[in-house]
């Protein structure tokens, strides 16, 4: 039986993580693959996410397969091609997460509208015209929080904060798939999980500053909390309360952002049916010993695990990001000088032109440390930031053409 996988990764490999699969592999990419030679079929699709190559191509492939059912498994990693491979499972009679389940916690309305039945929510409306957004802001105030519906990585978020930012939004092409929310202060957490039948691992974890403050320009990361940390239990408490009212697969992987106020309550601020982004994978994978990616797909493709989480991690692991400035790239410098520092990676060089922070993950560089619990990793990733602040040099902002 065959794997049809679609991909949106820079770097997945699934031949390595799925290696008893990977000679009957059908891979659609929209970037390129380590060892291409080892599947079955293997094709780079400019664009995958945005058209509908894949999706056709696995169903003429389908309907060659006469007598047999083409696929066993349907795979995808990208959050922009869930509901996509939820259609082509429903059309081909594949186990796994349906297009409605996919929807579910792509739509962030649809996903709240859900939610709200187990979990408290932010106050929200879907907005289908200017005049929808108006009564929101005259119902709750500002701050206002609008954003695309199915968007990821806080892209195309806007905070409306006064009269004056109200009416500079009006003046924008109103889009179509937008929703209103409400300011929420204090901090972001996050919750990382993979479910199966008889297999459960979950991972709570900060984030060093808000996805929307990276956008504005503070840099950004994210730190596990340890499993004995209160704040773990009442995370994933929270976790197991939303899972009983989203249309969740029978194996799954989860990412959950959590607002904790400043009065202690913890609200919905979005879930997603896939492994977290950033460097969330490589603080799990040096906390508890196992890949979250590949965890689920073997599960999903009932593969046996290559490795358990550690019930008790002897570390916990924390990353801090520095968020480019518009401008030319000056320098950036090596690993900071602390014996606690685990990896450093340059994602900018020298003469490199940054346009800014596209992006909530968008960075000149990125440090992972350890520590015994989230606080420890703070302080530390503070005393990262203001080494990296003095060593990171940014040119003036290129002028406008």
């Amino acid at each position: 039986m065959t794997t049809l996988v679609v991909n949106g990764g820079p770097s997945d490999d699934y031949a390595e993580m799925l290696p008893e699969l990977a000679s009957d592999m059908v891979v659609f990419t929209g970037n390129p693959l380590p060892g291409p030679e080892r599947y079955a079929h293997y094709e780079q699709v400019t664009g995958i996410a945005a058209g509908s190559y894949a999706e056709l191509a696995a169903l003429r492939m389908a309907a060659r397969a006469v007598g047999q059912a083409p696929f066993e498994h349907v795979l995808t990693d990208n959050e922009y091609d869930l509901e996509r491979v939820g259609r082509l499972r429903d059309r081909l009679a594949v186990p796994g997460q349906s297009e409605a389940s996919a929807r579910a916690f792509r739509d962030k309305a649809l996903m709240k509208d859900l939610a709200a039945q187990g979990v408290p929510v932010p106050a929200y409306t879907r907005l289908r015209s200017f005049r929808d957004l108006e009564g929101f802001v005259a119902e709750r105030g500002y701050p206002v929080v609008v954003k695309p519906v199915s968007e990821g990585g806080s892209r195309g978020v806007t905070v409306l904060r006064s009269q004056s930012d109200l009416a500079a939004f009006g003046a924008r092409r109103w889009r179509h798939d937008l929703m209103a929310e409400e300011f929420v202060r204090g901090e972001v957490y996050h919750v990382d999980a993979v479910i199966a039948p008889d297999f459960r691992f979950v991972s709570a974890g900060r984030y060093y500053t808000g996805c929307l403050e990276a956008l504005s320009g503070a840099n950004n990361g994210s730190v596990l909390l340890h499993p004995h940390e209160p704040m773990s239990a009442r995370l994933a408490d929270f976790f197991d309360t939303l899972m009983k009212v989203m249309p969740a697969p029978e194996v799954g992987a989860y990412h959950l952002e959590v607002f904790h106020t400043l009065d202690d309550r913890l609200l919905l601020c979005e879930v997603a049916s896939r492994v977290g982004g950033a460097r969330i994978p490589q603080l799990i994978r040096r906390t508890y010993g196992i890949d979250p990616k590949e965890t689920w797909f073997r599960l999903a493709t009932g593969l046996p695990l290559r490795a358990e989480p550690l019930e008790v991690p002897r570390a916990v692991h924390g990353e801090l990001c520095i968020t480019p400035r518009p401008g030319r790239v000056v320098s950036v410098p090596g690993p900071p000088p602390f014996d606690w520092v685990r990896e450093h990676v340059p994602n900018l060089a020298p003469g490199d032109v940054s346009a800014g922070p596209l992006h909530s993950a968008a960075g000149v560089c990125w440090t992972i440390v350890a520590g015994g619990d989230s606080s420890e990793l703070m302080d530390r990733l503070h005393t990262c930031e203001g080494w990296l602040e003095e060593h990171v040099v940014h040119g003036a902002p290129e002028p406008a053409p």
